[in-house]
């Protein structure tokens, strides 16, 4: 008995020191009699979740340690229990319970994770010995000392949990517990201990001691950094903070700022990133010139280097660098914008100056909304802004940045970096020079433009006229990339690409360690030696050998291998010339398409272009491009990602020697030189004679006539085809020239590019007149040729062409501009183009002529006077284009022609463009060119100038002539021009009666342009009595039904409107759609005008059987109903019919099971959202529909779950361009998601189940990650997860307020900056997430000032009403007849309010700014709901008198108006509320005073809010709320700000 006291004794001063550390009585804790084993720690663990939100894939590592620290103590656990006795607490459970408690703490402290991990592991190393002792039988003595070790590991544990819980560690890092003085101390002492005792070994060496030791300072380093970018984040969003903007403000920036240079630009930067090796370009951060500009001691940064040294790597690791210091992310809002564009000489979407401006606007628009603000402001009053670089940069970025050195306040800055400047044209680049010029301009002693610029480029760019007024006059920064500075990087790259080689892997995967390491070393030295820092040399290299089939092939190549890029491209293509020889081979054609190119081509156009081109069917390019070419071309796209059988035999992923790790014998001492030469003489000679080649070389060429039956693969037509590199095309132009040609007797390098560019117009001139892009289903090359056949021959020299290369050309130019028809013909689907080519500048013309007079005696006989003329006159070459076009337009065999089909609105506006050219092919600059926009209205034509145009070529005057006038005019839709266009129409049915064309035309006057809908019927009634019935014209009457049936509903005639729809719509089954005909969007129309009629007749039942029909109707489109065609087209407002909620209301009066099951059907066929859709809107749209319908209406939700998970699955996992454009969307689903996810883990909560799963999913939706860091966003899931963690699981206040925290701060953010048009909107952002933080006094306070509008309407309506009782209160039907009231109440002069209010000036403020763990009072209505008790305050019907005579803008509250709208069914108007109700779950969600007793009862017929959810009364509003608004329109600006004031001290902002 007397040792059992001892061991009591022992282990009671054991427990009361840890609840000493803790403040916990163990003995009052059933966590410390819960737990019995390691298991059920884990099952504990597993099962509450809740507890442990961020404690994901940490927890299992952690638990690793832990149990591995524990596990050995397992049988010293059963010793000490028989030695203590029967305690309260056996000591199995109480240190699984401290484990437990410890574990707890760290879920407050996410980064004491690696802490406890490291803590855990080191004392495992102590305890791992103990497991010697299972099952052995010991004495007392040495019972006592097992005792001691559970005090010290219990002591240990205490000692943790209260560093923990005082967060006295400024870094956790992951050596942080250990260098606690008395954590250190115990863990000494218990190692000590066990190795005195027990006289065991403890298997730490001085060296694992100084490995430690070592980990943890450079972690202690890095935790720096990254505590140093948390901050930053935390300054910004503390400085500048995200105003939600509306679906049609991003729609605004889309339009004037989005390109296909962003989603060019977008795809570069990604493709850049994965190029990027690991490790490399990092030497850029810790160069003084960079670190200097990043500083803002210079606003421009030049980066130099030779072609292939890496540059382009090295820019995309400073877009990386910045972007972890400053995460650009829309729910992350930052004053520090990080940029970036590239130029590519290969690609015309990265070549304009000023859509790279634009692209670089847009991406700054993501984070910073002072910038987005700003942007808008600038489209709504500048429009000319976007028509230039230089305005876009002056207006858009200069003016933005610019300000006073002087200014305290914090201001936004943008870090622009431009990768590959060079690439760029000459004009372009000296548009860029010129801004950036402008930049540096304005810096001076009193201001700065925060704009800092890094430009990475080839020394080149120096000579560019105008980079001396950039360069140097304010110290600018500049990195010259060198050899020497590459050293690292290079050595990093090479041995990546050592994994790529093919005889590497199998002497890996056959264990042949020697002669692996003696190859690689070869390899590494020979490369590394003679690459010169250049990486695009390392590249050909490894090309060459990755597929060698041995040791001596690779040897062979490496000798042969020259130093010097140039030396280097030549080889590679002087190897190549072997092949070409043997296999008839087509590179030389494929080297100039891509060369010559103005765009990249598609794998599928160069498969055509080499057959017009060379007369070769290439099926096999797709394995040339793989491997043959790989090293010449980088092919993006599908067909990239995938590899061919052959490649995944011999490259495979689990035997590449990615493993850098493999490879350390590379930096041994003795792999220097003399080793290399030593490994050289041990390897036999060989010859290289590309004894390796592709297998499918082999297979037999497929015959001639198979070119009617070859189907294109599908991946070619999305895998576009560039050089590898830059320099590849530079070596193709200076050896295309014979003034630089360096070598003379290289076969398949084009030697003259004037040939090339010949040969190229000529396959245009074939593409065009023949049907080969029809066959083959290359459309875009046809639109490839008409856009560019000039501007290829524009660029060649034609003193380097011989004539008898030159009169072919000439006589196809005579025979096309002669033939004004077939000159036509190149203009469909390419009217703006031809019209900026021909009329827009004199350049293409006067070549076309020039080449025509040189010629003249060779051209046809009947076309040389023409061609004489037109040698001097531009107006003469296009005469026969004007006389075609006029035949087209005013000319027709009949009424029954055709050609009516086509209204020829395109060939009037090229005879309005080339009208304006003089002789000399200038446009007479009288009118602005901007105007030829086959797109614009022809308004933009003066009415008199349509009649001269009409009259430029002699045809007859004729009903037809006056038809087609009379047309373009109605077009105009301006009433004069409808005027004289009614005039004209009629003058036709006079010359010849019976006329369809001119009756609708007349119709479309008087019903679209006059609104005269009863007129407009009549004449499209004769319309279609007199449209001939021809095969031609069949379906044209169903065409104009459409509209009848549109008008009918306009006048209000239901029942016969009904008809009308009715019978158009049984027309329309006569056509199928899809086939690109005007029927298509009859069809579409008539469904519209039907749906429409019956649903006013209230005819359900009909439009379900019309909903069904329309499911069965085929169209022209794969596996796709008309019914799916309708759904996809509701995003066009021609054909949108408010389609979704007209079906919720009809399941709900219907209550239709089978109309339900089919529309589940029918939106599961008709959503087309992946990956490939993202980025288009439609898909996005019509998946958020289809999933708020389901939501609102379908009998299970479930389905919209998955809709709208995968919408946020999809943008998270695109590109940032995409993030951006459909963040909306994003937001939108994430919250609908969360507000689900809430209330099922609600429901499971009231009953006692886990829901920590549906937490889970809401916290994934509150956070963004940055690179390695994870914020919560501003929004509303993070708001919920705080309620949750708040109200639900109680956990401390520091964790549930960080995930309300950022909406918080946005909010008081938006209320402190300088734009009062955006407050009202933060005012209820602000009430939403005060109310999720339980702070319901200042959250209705802050709702309470977004309804001083309904407020003061409710005012007068009962100051009138006591005037005269006997006049009722009106009812307000619109918004729009309260503007009056509205004005009133911003007008301080005229605006009535108490003036009692303000005589406790603390009142709202520090006296009432309740801290984040303050709750509102709960009123006398239902648990869930609560109501502020409004103060007796002022008298609301006094006056006040303000007789202030400012009346400009309140910059405190400005645009206010009626904000809150009912959720309920009723329809109510939103001047009318009596009451308004908010509830604290469902952030938005209100109830009017009757809809909230709908509500209550739970009869609200649309999924909007639970029942069970917590509401509070935000109007009337309380009597702080008013006197902080009524202050606002007084202009006393403290009361407001103290109270802000008073919440940023309780949110720490």
């Amino acid at each position: 008995m007397p040792e059992q006291g001892a061991f009591n004794s022992l282990w009671a001063d054991a427990v009361v020191e840890y609840e000493k550390q803790t403040d916990r009585k163990v003995d009052h804790d059933d966590a410390f009699r819960e737990f019995k084993s390691l298991e059920e720690l884990e099952y504990a663990i597993e099962n509450q979740k809740e507890h442990f939100v961020t404690f994901r894939s940490e927890h299992r590592r952690i638990y690793s340690a832990l149990k591995n620290c524990i596990a050995p103590m397992e049988p010293l656990l059963e010793i000490v229990q028989k030695g203590i006795g029967n305690t309260p607490y056996a000591p199995a459970s109480a240190v699984f319970g401290a484990a437990s408690y410890l574990l707890q703490a760290s879920t407050s402290v996410s980064k004491s994770y690696d802490g406890i991990e490291e803590l855990f592991r080191q004392m495992s190393d102590i305890t791992v010995r103990l497991k010697e002792y299972e099952s052995k039988n010991i004495d007392s003595s040495l019972s006592k000392k097992m005792t001691d070790i559970l005090a010290f590991f219990l002591d240990i544990i205490g000692k943790a949990e209260a560093a923990i819980n005082r967060k006295r560690f400024k870094q956790w890092a992951k050596s942080v517990f250990l260098k606690d003085d008395s954590i250190s101390s115990s863990v000494t002492k218990l190692q000590k201990y066990v190795e005195a005792e027990l006289g065991l070994v403890i298997a730490l060496t001085y060296g694992r001691v100084k490995d430690v030791q070592g980990i943890a300072t450079d972690t202690q380093a890095d935790v720096k950094l990254v505590k140093a970018d948390v901050n930053d984040i935390l300054t910004n969003q503390r400085n500048d903070r995200q105003r939600a903007f509306s679906e049609a403000d991003e729609k605004k920036l889309s339009d004037a700022l989005k390109t296909d240079t962003v989603e060019a630009v977008a795809r570069e930067h990604a493709g850049n990133w994965e190029k990027l090796t690991k490790g490399t370009a990092v030497w850029i951060r810790d160069d003084v010139m960079f670190q200097a500009w990043e500083q803002e001691k210079a606003p421009c940064l030049w980066v130099f280097g030779k072609p292939g040294v890496g540059k382009t790597m090295l820019a995309a690791r400073t877009i990386e660098t910045l972007q972890n210091k400053y995460p650009q992310h829309s729910d992350i809002p930052s004053l520090t914008s990080v940029s970036y564009l590239y130029f590519k000489d290969d690609n015309p979407k990265l070549q304009d100056c000023a859509q790279m401006w634009k692209t670089a606007a847009l991406q700054i628009t993501k984070a910073n909304d002072r910038f987005k603000k700003h942007v808008l402001a600038i489209i709504e009053k500048k429009q000319d802004t976007f028509v230039s670089a230089r305005l876009i940069w002056r207006h858009l970025f200069l003016d933005f940045f610019q300000e006073d050195v002087s200014s305290q306040t914090l201001t936004s800055l943008a870090f622009i970096v431009i990768d590959g400047l060079d690439e760029a044209p000459q004009a372009e680049r000296v548009k860029l020079l010129t801004c950036l010029a402008e930049l540096v301009n304005r810096g001076t002693n009193q201001s700065k433009c925060r704009i800092q610029v890094a430009v990475f480029a080839r020394p080149d760019v120096r000579g560019d006229p105008g980079f001396e007024k950039v360069s140097f006059r304010m110290q600018e920064r500049l990195i010259e990339v060198t050899p020497d500075r590459n050293t690292v990087d290079i050595d990093l790259y090479i041995k990546q690409r050592l994994g790529d080689v093919s005889v590497l892997q199998l002497l890996k995967k056959r264990k042949a360690t020697k002669e692996f390491q003696t190859l690689a070393k070869l390899i590494y030295n020979s490369v590394h030696s003679k690459s010169q820092g250049m990486f695009l040399w390392a590249r050909l290299v490894f090309d060459q050998i990755r597929a060698s089939p041995s040791p001596e092939a690779i040897k062979a190549s490496l000798q042969g291998a020259p130093k010097g890029l140039d030396d280097m491209l030549y080889h590679v293509f002087k190897r190549l010339e072997v092949d070409e020889q043997m296999h008839r081979s087509y590179l030389k054609i494929l080297l100039t398409w891509v060369f010559c190119a103005y765009r990249p081509f598609h794998v599928s156009e160069l498969f055509v272009l080499i057959i017009v081109s060379a007369s070769q069917h290439c099926y096999m390019i797709e394995d040339d491009l793989r491997a043959r070419y790989s090293s010449l071309f980088d092919i993006t796209g599908s067909f990239a990602e995938s590899k061919s059988d052959q490649e995944q035999i011999v490259i495979n992923e689990d035997e590449a020697t990615d493993d850098v790790s493999d490879l350390d014998f590379l930096d041994n001492e003795d792999s220097g030189n003399d080793e290399n030469a030593e490994d050289e003489s041990n390897l036999s000679d060989g010859n290289d004679d590309d004894e390796y080649q592709s297998q499918t070389e082999d297979k037999a060429i497929t015959s001639q006539e198979e070119e009617d039956t070859f189907n294109i693969p599908d991946h070619w037509h999305e895998a576009t085809v560039t050089f590898s590199h830059a320099r590849i095309r530079d070596y193709l132009k200076t050896e295309g020239d014979p003034s630089t040609r360096r070598w003379k007797d290289s076969s398949v390098v084009p030697d003259d590019t004037n040939t090339a560019r010949l040969v190229i117009v000529l396959a245009c001139f074939r593409l065009l007149t023949t049907s080969i892009t029809d066959t083959y289903g290359v459309y875009s090359l046809k639109f490839y040729a008409k856009i560019n056949w000039i501007k290829h021959l524009v660029e060649i020299d034609f003193s380097m062409i011989p004539k008898a290369a030159a009169v072919p050309l000439a006589c196809q130019l005579s025979n096309l501009f002669y033939n004004g028809s077939k000159l036509l013909q190149t203009s469909i689907q390419a009217g703006n183009e031809f019209i900026e080519t021909w009329f827009s500048v004199s350049k293409y013309s006067s070549l076309v002529r020039k080449i025509i007079g040189d010629y003249v005696e060779n051209v046809a006989e009947n076309q040389r006077e023409w061609a004489l003329t037109a040698a001097k006159s531009t107006r003469t070459l296009f005469q026969p284009l004007m006389a075609a076009c006029a035949r087209t337009w005013l000319t027709k065999e009949g009424w029954d022609d055709p050609a009516y089909l086509d209204k020829s609105e395109r060939v009037v506006w090229i005879m309005y463009a080339c009208n304006t050219s003089t002789n000399d092919g200038n446009n007479e600059g009288s009118v602005d060119i901007d105007i030829f926009d086959v797109n614009n209205g022809f308004d933009n034509i003066p009415l008199d100038t349509l009649e001269s145009l009409a009259n430029v070529e002699p045809v007859p005057k004729s009903a037809h002539f006056y038809a087609g006038l009379a047309w373009i005019m109605m077009e105009a839709e301006e009433a004069e021009y409808t005027d004289r266009a009614i005039k004209y129409f009629k003058k036709a049915l006079d010359l010849l009666p019976g006329g369809w064309m001119a009756m609708e035309g007349l119709a479309r006057c008087y019903g679209e342009n006059l609104g005269e809908y009863e007129t407009a019927i009549h004449w499209m009634e004769d319309a279609i009595f007199n449209l001939p019935q021809t095969d031609d014209l069949a379906g044209v009457d169903f065409y104009l039904e459409t509209r009848i049936s549109d008008w009918k509903l306009k006048l209000g005639d239901d029942q016969e409107s009904v008809e009308i729809a009715q019978t158009s719509y049984e027309s329309g089954k006569s056509f199928k759609y899809g086939n690109g005909t005007a029927s298509d969007s009859s069809i579409l129309r008539s469904i519209k005008h039907y749906i429409e009629a019956l649903f006013r007749t209230v005819q359900y039942s009909r439009i379900v059987e019309l909903l069904q029909d329309l499911d069965r109707r085929d169209t022209w489109e794969q596996n796709t109903s008309l019914w799916i065609v309708f759904l996809r087209h509701q995003i066009d407002g021609y054909y949108a019919v408010d389609l979704f909620n007209k079906i919720g209301k009809m399941t709900q009066e219907l209550n239709n099971e089978s109309l339900q099951d089919f529309m589940r059907a029918s939106v599961q066929k008709a959503t087309n959202l992946n990956s490939n859709s993202i980025a288009d809107y439609q898909p996005i749209w019509l998946a958020d529909q289809i999933a708020e319908w389901q939501y609102h209406y379908a009998p299970n939700p479930e389905e919209s779950i998955e809709m709208w998970d995968r919408i946020v699955t999809l943008v998270d996992q695109s590109n940032e361009v995409v993030q951006q454009s459909q963040n909306w969307f994003r937001s939108k689903a994430a919250g609908y998601l969360a507000m689900v996810y809430f209330n099922i883990a609600k429901d499971k909560f009231d009953v006692g189940r886990d829901a920590s799963v549906y937490i889970a999913k809401i916290e994934d939706l509150a956070q963004h990650t940055q690179g390695s860091k994870r914020y919560y966003r501003a929004s509303y899931p993070a708001l919920v997860l705080g309620l949750w963690l708040h109200e639900y699981i109680k956990v401390k206040e520091e964790v549930w307020s960080a995930c309300i925290r950022p909406s918080v701060k946005q909010a008081l953010y938006l209320l402190s900056d300088e734009d009062p048009w955006n407050d009202q909107e933060a005012y209820s952002q602000l009430g939403e997430a005060l109310f999720a933080a339980g702070d319901i006094l200042n959250g209705s306070v802050a709702y309470g000032v977004t309804l001083k509008p309904l407020e003061e309407y409710r005012k007068g309506l009962e100051r009138r009403q006591s005037e005269d009782a006997q006049e009722p209160i009106p009812v307000v039907n619109s918004i729009e007849e309260n503007v009056g009231e509205l004005e009133e109440v911003n007008d301080p002069q005229q605006s009535t309010y108490d003036k009692g209010y303000i005589q406790e000036e603390d009142k709202i403020g520090e006296a009432q700014a309740a801290a984040p763990h303050q709750s509102g009072s709960n009123g006398n209505k239902s648990d869930n709901e609560e109501e502020v008790i409004k103060n007796d305050g002022g008298s609301e019907d006094d006056e006040n008198n303000n007789e202030d005579n400012d009346e400009s803008v309140n910059p405190k509250y400005a645009g206010f108006g009626y904000w809150w709208t009912c959720d309920g069914p009723c329809k109510t108007p939103q001047s009318d509320y009596v009451e308004l109700w908010c509830c604290r779950v469902c952030g938005d969600s209100c109830f009017c005073e009757q809809c909230i007793e709908l509500h209550r009862r739970d009869e609200i017929p649309t999924r909007i809010c639970a029942v069970d959810h917590p509401l509070v009364r935000i109007f009337p509003m309380i009597e702080e709320a008013k006197e902080l608004t009524n202050a606002l329109v007084e202009r006393k600006f403290e009361v407001q700000q103290r109270w802000l004031d008073s919440l940023r001290k309780v949110w720490k902002d």
